[in-house]
C-alpha cells in the first residue's frame, strides 16, 4: 500500500509502533469470537419514544435533556435515531456507518486500490442493498475493528503529513496547529502514543481528535450537543469550516463520550 509505504518513509518509528497495536487487538478478537448478528447499530426508533424511555426522571439534567430532544424533533427535523453500542470505538462507529450507508466517496486523496471495502459501499447506488451490506459488515465484531484501527491509521497519517508540511511552508489549517500546541501531542508520536493508540481500549475521540477523523475523510461532522442545550456549543461541526463542499454526516450526544446517529 502507498500510504504505508509513505508513513514508514516519512515517520519510521510511529509506524513501527503504531502497527503492533491492531494486531493484537485481531487476536484477542478472534479468541474471543465474532459477534454474528449482534448489530453494534441498531434499526431506527421514533426520537421521542427513545427521549421518554431514557429520560423519566424529573432531575434537572433529565428535564434539560427532554428539552433537547424536543429541539432535535420540532426544530432540526430529526425524527428518529439510531442506538450505537456504547464502547470507545462509538464515535468512529457512528461515522463509519453514515460514510458507508449513505454511499460517500473516499477521500480524494486517496487510492482506490488501498480502499477496498470503502469502495463496495460507494460503487453501489441502491440504498437498501446498501443498507443490507451494513447490517452485515456492522455484526461482525473482528472486521469492525480492523476498520477503526484502519481509521486511526488514516488520521495518523493526516497528522504526519501535516506536521512535514509545517516544517516546509509553516501553512497548515488551523486544527493541526492546535493539535501540535499540546504537549501531549506536539509532533505525531505524542500523538499517537498518548492519545490515537488508547482509542476504542481505554478511551474514545476527544474533540479535538474530531477534528482531525472529519479532515482526514473530507466529511463534515455535525454533532448536537445535547447536555449543552441553549448555549451556543448545541451544535458544533468539525472541522468548522471545511476546504471544498464536503459531505455531512451527524451524530448526537448526551455527554460528549457517547455517540448516536441522528435520522432526518
Amino acid at each position: 500500500m502507498w500510504l504505508i509505504r509513505r508513513l514508514r518513509v516519512r515517520c519510521p518509528v510511529t509506524f513501527g509502533q503504531f502497527v503492533l497495536k491492531p494486531l493484537v487487538s485481531f487476536q484477542k478478537s478472534k479468541s474471543e469470537g465474532p459477534r454474528k448478528g449482534n448489530l453494534s447499530v441498531e434499526a431506527e426508533v421514533d426520537i421521542l419514544s427513545y427521549c421518554a424511555r431514557e429520560w423519566k426522571a424529573e432531575t434537572p439534567h433529565a428535564k434539560l435533556m427532554r428539552k433537547a430532544y424536543k429541539e432535535l424533533f420540532w426544530q432540526r427535523h430529526i425524527k428518529c435515531v439510531r442506538q450505537v453500542r456504547r464502547d470507545n470505538y462509538d464515535a468512529l462507529r457512528s461515522v463509519l456507518f453514515q460514510v458507508f450507508s449513505q454511499g460517500l466517496s473516499f477521500p480524494s486523496w486517496m487510492k482506490e486500490k488501498d480502499i477496498a471495502k470503502w469502495t463496495e459501499f460507494s460503487g453501489i447506488k441502491d440504498y437498501h442493498k446498501r443498507g443490507s451490506m451494513c447490517n452485515a459488515l456492522f455484526s461482525d465484531a473482528i472486521l469492525e475493528c480492523k476498520l477503526y484501527e484502519a481509521l486511526k491509521f488514516i488520521m495518523l497519517y493526516q497528522v504526519t503529513e501535516a506536521y512535514e508540511q509545517m516544517k516546509t511552508t509553516n501553512v497548515i489549517p488551523s486544527l493541526f496547529r492546535l493539535l501540535f500546541t499540546r504537549e501531549t501531542s506536539s509532533d505525531p508520536l505524542s500523538f499517537m502514543m498518548n492519545h490515537l493508540n488508547s482509542v476504542g481500549d481505554t478511551c474514545g475521540l476527544e474533540q479535538i481528535d474530531m477534528f482531525v477523523l472529519g479532515y482526514s475523510l473530507e466529511v463534515k461532522i455535525k454533532v448536537f450537543r445535547l447536555f449543552r442545550f441553549n448555549s451556543r456549543d448545541f451544535e458544533v461541526c468539525y472541522p468548522e469550516e471545511s476546504l471544498r463542499e464536503w459531505p455531512e454526516v451527524s451524530l448526537l450526544t448526551e455527554n460528549d463520550r457517547h455517540y448516536h446517529i441522528p435520522v432526518f
